[in-house]
């Protein structure tokens, strides 16, 4: 019954996040970065895509990503590509099909550790969250990651005895979650961690030691061989990144901390009541962490990495950040919830069991209407939206494909949407010097300081600029040399 139950509740979290998918997206160009690798794999230019990007990855004012992303999620939105090319429709299919598969594999690593009833509310919970549903109508690897982070965990905390298959598949797993975004590295971590201390253990027995230690190296035979390939085949960028890092201070690392402590509550809602009710929740989420510290070294040990992970990191990228760690933060809070339960006088166990249930069956019911209800209204409003797709960008992009010498270089906010949108190498620039070094401005008027100089200061830097095309949202203007 919970089976079917759960099927029903998959298809319809398939429904409404297909009723969430825009035809356009929002700005802001990683989006952009990445249908670029994708195009360069199928068209076999992946060595000239990071040439091209890194003279807008480091011309521009800060450095606004890596020079490449790991390859792996453009290799997942190839096949839109090939089929529909650059069609933000097409190619935010592939997230809503993983999000299912992370539906599945979540209610798998729960069923041993939770009733099937209470497996099929937290999974509900996941398959009717605004958040993540409405996250789905993004063209970035966050979903793609969730479902990998997800399933490796899966694998790694497999309960019953594991046969030698099991550490291949751990490790193809886990490399595929590193592919999407290099951090998933952190998952071999973890594997390792767990290892070595059951090593640790049995080091007196030298069978057990075996048994445990000739698998483990298989894993990580099979991951180092994956990664030798992908460093073969595709050139690298990503380590551009780490530059970043100079940057980080003692003062940051904190307010990464504040923020990634209070950047859960967004799971719930972005309202006060929910917070307050998150504060809540945290209390049972420790109780519950610690209640199954000695059961769940795995979630343990990767919460914590990848918390320290993240608070290091020189980039505030908001809740996309904590999504492999919401099953984990949600499942400890059950825990710790069902432990209170138990706690009670016996009298109380039964209302108690029914509370629980009852509270996440509202909350499920409060995400499953919210969804529902920003669902039809996108598809009432014919899944338009205003951003690097509507009638007044493609009208600008027009404008420099036809009007402007393939060589050019476009000044933009978001160099890497227009680079994929024109064909024209592009940078950011937030300082009047450096516009000099293109041969086009585009300056949006609705977006005022964010990543350049607006239109209403621009004539304070004295440039010598000629206004070219003017729309109620871009003013195009020509460089003098």
């Amino acid at each position: 019954m919970q089976n079917r139950l759960m099927f029903i509740v998959v298809v319809i979290s398939l429904i409404i996040g297909a009723g969430t998918l825009r035809r356009g997206h929002e700005w802001g160009d990683d989006f952009a970065s990445y249908i670029m690798q994708a195009k360069s794999v199928v068209d076999g230019t992946t060595s000239e895509f990071v040439e091209h990007n890194s003279f807008t990855i480091f011309q521009s004012s800060i450095q606004i990503g890596p020079v490449a992303y790991p390859w792996g999620y453009p290799l997942i939105l190839t096949p839109g590509y090939i089929i529909k090319g650059i069609n933000p429709l097409a190619l935010k299919l592939p997230g809503l099909f993983f999000y299912a598969g992370f539906l599945v594999c979540l209610y798998l690593l729960l069923t041993p550790r939770l009733t099937r009833t209470e497996c099929v509310l937290l999974v509900s919970i996941f398959a009717f969250n605004p958040l993540l549903i409405q996250f789905l109508d993004q063209i970035l690897s966050d979903i793609p990651f969730l479902f990998f982070s997800t399933l490796s965990l899966l694998l790694i905390t497999k309960e019953n005895k594991r046969i030698f298959i099991d550490h291949i598949l751990i490790g193809v797993s886990i490399f595929f979650t590193a592919f999407i975004r290099t951090t998933g590295v952190v998952l071999l971590g973890v594997f390792l961690i767990i290892e070595l201390h059951r090593l640790i253990t049995n080091r007196q027995n030298r069978d057990v030691y075996r048994q445990i230690a000739l698998p483990a190296t298989a894993t990580c035979g099979v991951f180092t061989t994956l990664w030798v390939i992908n460093i073969v085949l595709f050139p690298g960028g990503s380590e551009s990144y780490f530059a970043q890092y100079a940057g980080i201070s003692l003062e940051a690392i904190r307010a990464a901390m504040g923020a990634y402590f209070n950047v859960f509550s967004l799971f719930l809602g972005n309202t006060t009541g929910w917070k307050y009710l998150y504060y809540v929740l945290v209390v049972f989420f420790l109780l519950g962490a610690w209640q199954k510290r000695r059961d769940e070294p795995a979630f343990i040990l990767f919460f914590i990495i990848w918390i320290l992970v993240h608070i290091t990191w020189p980039l505030w990228q908001g809740p996309r950040f904590i999504f492999p760690l919401l099953p984990i933060f949600i499942y400890f809070t059950f825990q710790g919830m069902k432990f209170v339960i138990g706690k009670l006088p016996e009298k109380f166990h039964q209302p108690g069991q029914w509370l629980f249930h009852g509270f996440w069956l509202v909350i499920a019911g409060i995400f499953l209407f919210s969804s529902s209800i920003n669902a039809y209204f996108n598809i009432q409003n014919g899944r338009a939206i205003n951003g690097p797709f509507d009638a007044y960008s493609k009208q600008v992009y027009k404008y420099i494909q036809e009007e402007t010498p393939p060589d050019s270089v476009i000044v933009f906010f978001k160099p890497r949407a227009i680079r994929l949108m024109t064909d024209r190498d592009a940078f950011m620039s937030m300082e009047c010097d450096r516009i000099l070094k293109g041969d086009y401005l585009v300056l949006s008027r609705k977006v005022g300081k964010n990543q350049q100089i607006p239109p209403e200061e621009i004539g304070a830097c004295h440039l010598p600029i000629n206004e070219v095309l003017k729309n109620s949202r871009f003013i195009v203007y020509q460089i003098s040399k």
